[in-house]
């Protein structure tokens, strides 16, 4: 008897539940609470900053108006009105004592900024210039007093001819009275006239400046960059004090300035990383509601433990695994629930995969067969009913092939999904308006086969055209190519599937061959094509059906192939050949069962001579209705039944790895080599060629679907490895795998 031991696992995992769950959002608010006083605070700083760079701007764009008010004095002033005209009639009235007083009422304008390093008003018209110094000619003023380079002075003069509201100048070096010192040029037009008459220069002094700005700037900013139309004019940088380590990360204010054409590009240090003014109590406070949800999960743990131990003591005492009585029991009862629920949903979702993998490869099958024309017996008609195929004999069908083979490059297989997707929703949308039940898969020689089926008869009043003509006039206008959409006759009963399927098949072949042919040779005559019936599947279930001495459907085969060919209205000469090639069938079948043939040979010979097809078809009834009674009288009730019984098991488990003749006369108590030739009498083919064409079926439907890869397709079908899986589908196709994959694509 086992003993079960709860300990102390299951209630810490309890404990260690409820502590996360208690604990997590207490983590959670702390760390939003965090990140909300960062934010808030990096808002707050943000906010100083811009209204910091704002102050630095106004306090800038302030000495910006003290110059303009400087202009705006002085070209108020009488006598600069009078210094402007073109004449000497004035000159009478500037003495030197009036000349001193303007002279000093300038230099007091100057002087009263602070910033700027001296001052005069052009006169352009008169090259003559007035300065707190004097008057001079504008070419001795600039060659002998400030003397500027020369691209600094060209610039000056060019802007002297222009009107000029406000103009900011780039920073330039310039030798006044035989000292250089850096000044920036403002030019203010004293006339609002195109040509000014008289211009004031002022010479912003660089020092000057700096040191108005240390005065009234910011100390909290790292750059501060003055720029005229992206010229920079003045730049000041701040050093981190000493003893404080520079921080990295900067952003940058740009203010635009409200008096001319200025920008201010203002950079500050990014030091808000983190900055909670109350961090020890709010640590203290996480660490308390930590502490205390620390105890309330412990006592919740210890309520719900109570019964929840009992319940697991029952249920752990209530699990038994075979596999495991004699082990030695270890972790806690959680894990053997676990690992029964995990078995078990591991072990449906394995036995759902397989049945829809069999149903979908079912029912992909039985679709082939009705198109190869497998004729219906009760366990066909019986799989029809059990997939949900409503086919009856006495309903009417059509089959339609749809062909890809317009498309030359099968490279892009996102187009090629594309392209099938659109097929379906086509066909969905054509059938709708015909009112036509259908069923829509791949084959092997179409990219796809569709089946129309309805218990009325259809498609007398033009309907198949219109909806071969609708399908691929939409797949034309959604895909860009067109597809090769043919369709054979209305037939009816299950058989009739196949008669549909071979008729739009011709039409198919020929189409495809006139495309391959008649395009680069027009001249050579086409082949003939065979105009008589006999399908080579019908052949094969003929030869089948008359080795067990299955008379009633052998008997339809041929009834079906003479009737069909008869609507074909066929010469006499492929008549002839046509009975001459199932005659050839039934001596086949005569020499395969050591039964001597020379008689029927003659016999079909002298009928053939008279070209009579009446007596030649007969004569052929006539001996597959013999061979058949025959292999009937040979083959007793019980070696039928036990061959079905064979047969039957091999369908049903040809995926499994173990099937094989061994196991077969095991199962059925019976010799190896009484297996074998029964199976082969029952078939008409060896047993492993049986079950291998089975498997190779079975895993060209899933190298078509693409939904899986090559190793598990091979273990899917039956093999034990991919080697084997791969050598038997090259012995069979003719290809690769792989290489099917992806012409299938």
């Amino acid at each position: 008897m086992r003993h079960w031991s709860f300990g102390s696992g299951t209630f810490r995992k309890i404990f260690l539940s409820y502590t996360a769950i208690l604990i997590i959002p207490i983590i959670v608010f702390s760390t939003l609470n965090v990140q909300r006083n960062i934010t808030e605070e990096r808002q707050k700083l943000h906010e100083k900053h811009v209204s910091d760079a704002n102050r630095i701007a106004a306090v800038v764009d302030n000495k910006l108006n003290e110059l303009k008010n400087i202009a705006k004095m002085i070209s108020i002033e009488s006598w600069l009105r009078k210094m402007m005209q073109n004449t000497d009639v004035y000159d009478d009235e500037f003495d030197l004592l009036k000349m001193l007083e303007i002279r000093r009422n300038f230099e007091n304008s100057i002087n009263s900024t602070n910033v700027l390093s001296f001052g005069t008003v052009i006169f352009p018209d008169k090259q003559q210039m007035l300065s707190t110094w004097g008057t001079f000619s504008e070419d001795h003023f600039f060659s002998n007093i400030a003397i500027f380079d020369g691209d600094t002075r060209q610039m000056m003069q060019s802007a002297l001819r222009e009107q000029q509201y406000f103009k900011v100048m780039a920073p330039a070096t310039v030798n006044l009275w035989g000292s250089s010192k850096r000044v920036i040029p403002v030019l203010q037009s004293l006339e609002v006239v195109n040509h000014p008459r008289a211009v004031l220069a002022l010479f912003i002094d660089s020092d000057y400046f700096s040191e108005y700005m240390r005065r009234f700037g910011s100390v909290e900013s790292k750059d501060i960059l003055i720029t005229t139309h992206e010229t920079p004019i003045f730049k000041q940088s701040r050093n981190p004090d000493n003893g404080v380590q520079e921080i990295e990360h900067t952003y940058e204010l740009v203010v635009p300035s409200q008096e001319s054409s200025l920008q201010y590009k203002i950079s500050y240090f990014d030091n808000s990383v983190i900055g909670i003014n109350n961090l020890f109590s709010s640590l203290l406070a996480i660490m308390i509601s930590i502490a205390f949800g620390m105890l309330s999960a412990f006592l919740l743990a210890k309520v719900s433990y109570r019964p929840l131990g009992t319940l697991l003591h029952k249920l752990s005492a209530g699990i038994r695994y075979e596999e495991g009585k004699n082990s030695p029991v270890s972790g806690s009862e959680y894990n053997y629930i676990e690992e029964s629920f995990d078995r078990l949903l591991s072990e449906n979702q394995v036995l759902q995969q397989s049945m829809q993998d069999y149903e979908k490869a079912a029912k992909s099958n039985l679709f082939l067969q009705l198109l190869k024309g497998y004729f219906a017996d009760d366990q066909h008609m019986n799989g029809l009913k059990k997939f949900g195929i409503g086919y009856t004999e006495e309903m009417h069908y059509c089959t339609m092939l749809i062909s890809f083979h317009a498309i030359r490059d099968f490279s892009d297989l996102d187009k090629i999904k594309k392209i099938e997707m659109m097929t379906m929703v086509i066909i969905e949308k054509v059938m709708s308006c015909h009112r036509l039940d259908y069923e829509l898969f791949e084959v092997t020689n179409a990219d796809k086969a569709l089946i129309l089926s309805s218990t009325n008869r259809f498609g007398e009043d033009g309907m198949m055209e219109q909806i071969a003509a609708g399908i691929t006039e939409e797949i034309e206008r959604t895909c860009g190519f067109q597809p090769f959409v043919l369709y054979g006759t209305m037939e009816k009963g299950l058989v009739g599937i196949s008669k549909s399927y071979y008729t739009a098949n011709e039409s198919l072949q020929y189409t495809l061959f006139s495309r391959e042919h008649l395009r680069i040779a027009p001249e050579e005559t086409i082949p003939s094509i065979v105009d008589y019936y006999y399908p080579t599947d019908w052949e094969v279930q003929l030869i089948n059906n008359l080795k067990i001495g299955n008379l009633d459907t052998s008997m339809q085969i041929l009834y079906e192939i003479s009737a069909e060919n008869g609507k074909r209205n066929l010469s006499e000469a492929s008549t002839i050949k046509l009975v001459s090639l199932l005659m050839e069938t039934l001596l086949r079948v005569l020499h395969e069962l050591n039964l001597d043939t020379g008689i029927y040979a003659k016999q079909f010979a002298n009928r053939a001579k008279g070209k009579n097809t009446e007596e030649m078809w007969g004569y052929v009834f006539e001996v597959g209705t013999l061979l058949c009674e025959r292999n009937r009288y040979s083959n007793t009730s019980s070696t039928i039944e036990a061959g079905s019984q064979l047969l039957q098991y091999v369908n049903q488990n040809y995926t499994s790895a173990d099937v094989s003749l061994k196991q077969l006369a095991e199962i059925f108590q019976m010799s190896v080599s009484k297996a074998s030739k029964l199976f082969k009498e029952v078939t008409g083919i060896n047993f492993y060629d049986y079950l291998c064409r089975l498997r190779i079926e079975m895993a060209k439907e899933l190298l078509r679907g693409k939904e899986c890869g090559i190793d598990d397709i091979a273990r899917r079908v039956g093999y034990e490895n991919v080697y084997s899986f791969k050598r038997a589908f090259t012995r069979y196709e003719g290809i690769k795998p792989d290489e099917y994959m992806e012409s299938a694509g």
